[in-house]
């Protein structure tokens, strides 16, 4: 989700050795920092979550085993793709529940699919850091347009900007005529949701007659997709507004964002994130991508040692911030097949599943693309001999909308190249 742009140094070799030694020492004192957290967070849930005791057995591992960050990476990681298989089987949300779910706030639903649980504390993905970074706090009033509807991120934003004392209009996605009528009318100084959402607002603010260069709207915090240099520009060139890039998941929140610098994704220190090779679970050194691997202190629901099925690495170099945790280089693709469209993840699969299921279909092709910098969800269709082509292609948009969360366009086409696959991602990200 962050641009992979360096500031360039101009440091003798002593100096960089030097350097590179105090950051290497800086990111090893941040790791160390969890080391009694989580021995306390594996010893609970060795006890209170069956899924994570089985984990551990199979590894030959118990709590006294696991007194670090260093000895965590014994334990194999959980995949995300797993999750939905272990909620389906076993109760409790695959075993890893240790609440009854009558005691949380609210229960979410993301692709796959996967329930999100969230307890009753305020700001439980732990958001409010990552707003007052960016300048958010008492006086802004933020158009919140994540999504409400089942998925989490638009309440979990929302609790952030009001834990940093933020006023929210929960917006949601749609209705852009009446968003941008609330944002004259109430003083707008602030956004949430995807870049290309409020490139979209903006634009059509303007063909209604509005400019919103005279609004009081100045920064934003953008998620769930990347946010290309070409984008960030027009935003702060064209209308002022500062924005602020963060990187998060449905089951973990808030897992890094951008300081006053906006030079990489600062680590939370209350979550522990490692970057790890993604063929043994080994931690890799600063500079190196590897795969997102999380383990949250949350004790009504483990997730320890969790693969979200992102790549990233440790920035190896530091600028000058205020925040003085390891950053994160951003998003550098996934782990999995999977990929992120308009903020949502859709795996091949589970699109495979959903097309199939039509009747009257001989092949088929999903392209992702980019246009606009909006995303682009397409389903080329081969019709079977005598299929209705009208009522194929509403099919298989109601049935993709149903399973992944998306509206697409459907083309008939006459064929597809041999071969060919049936899901390809266009989108390049400049």
């Amino acid at each position: 989700m962050l641009w992979r742009r360096e500031r360039s140094y101009t440091l003798s070799s002593w100096h960089r050795r030097t350097f590179i030694l105090f950051m290497d020492t800086h990111i090893e004192t941040y790791y160390n920092s969890f080391n009694d957290r989580v021995h306390e967070i594996v010893a609970y849930g060795y006890v209170h979550s069956p899924a994570l005791r089985k984990r551990m057995e199979a590894a030959q591992l118990t709590p006294a085993d696991i007194q670090s960050t260093t000895d965590l990476c014994r334990l194999p990681v959980q995949r995300k793709e797993d999750l939905a298989t272990l909620q389906r089987e076993e109760p409790g949300l695959g075993g890893m529940l240790t609440v009854p779910i009558s005691s949380l706030r609210r229960v979410f639903q993301s692709p796959g699919p996967i329930h999100d649980p969230e307890p009753d504390l305020p700001d439980s993905w732990r958001w409010a850091p990552a707003f007052r970074a960016g300048g958010f706090g008492p006086g802004d009033i933020v158009l919140n347009a994540f999504g409400y509807h089942l998925t989490p991120a638009g309440v979990m934003f929302e609790e952030g900007a009001r834990a940093a004392g933020c006023a929210v209009i929960p917006a949601g996605i749609g209705n852009q005529a009446q968003q941008i009528d609330a944002m004259v009318t109430l003083g707008v100084t602030a956004y949430a949701g995807l870049p290309s959402y409020l490139k979209n607002l903006l634009e059509k603010a303007r063909e209604m007659g509005h400019d919103p260069r005279s609004w009081p709207l100045n920064k934003a915090f953008v998620s769930a997709e990347p946010l290309p240099p070409s984008l960030r520009a027009l935003f702060e060139e064209e209308y002022g507004i500062t924005v602020y890039q963060v990187y998060g998941t449905a089951e973990c929140g808030n897992l890094g964002y951008e300081g006053k610098a906006r030079h990489g994704l600062h680590l939370p220190d209350d979550a522990l994130v490692q970057i790890c090779d993604i063929n043994n679970g080994q931690p890799v050194p600063p500079g190196q991508t590897g795969e997102v691997i999380v383990t949250l202190f949350r004790k009504d629901y483990i997730l320890v040692r969790f693969a979200v099925g992102d790549l990233s690495a440790i920035m190896d170099a530091s600028p000058a911030d205020d925040i003085l945790t390891p950053r994160l280089a951003g998003w550098l693709g996934r782990s999995s097949d999977s990929v992120k469209v308009r903020g949502i993840f859709v795996h091949p699969r589970h699109a495979d599943e959903a097309v199939r299921q039509v009747p009257g279909l001989a092949a088929y092709q999903i392209v992702v693309s980019r246009h606009e910098h909006r995303d682009e969800l397409t389903c080329r269709v081969v019709p079977a001999p005598g299929a209705n082509h009208s009522t194929l292609t509403g099919d298989i948009a109601a049935a993709l909308q149903e399973s992944l969360k998306l509206r697409s366009l459907v083309e008939i086409v006459d064929f597809l190249p041999e071969g060919a696959k049936t899901f390809i991602d266009e989108r390049t990200w400049e």
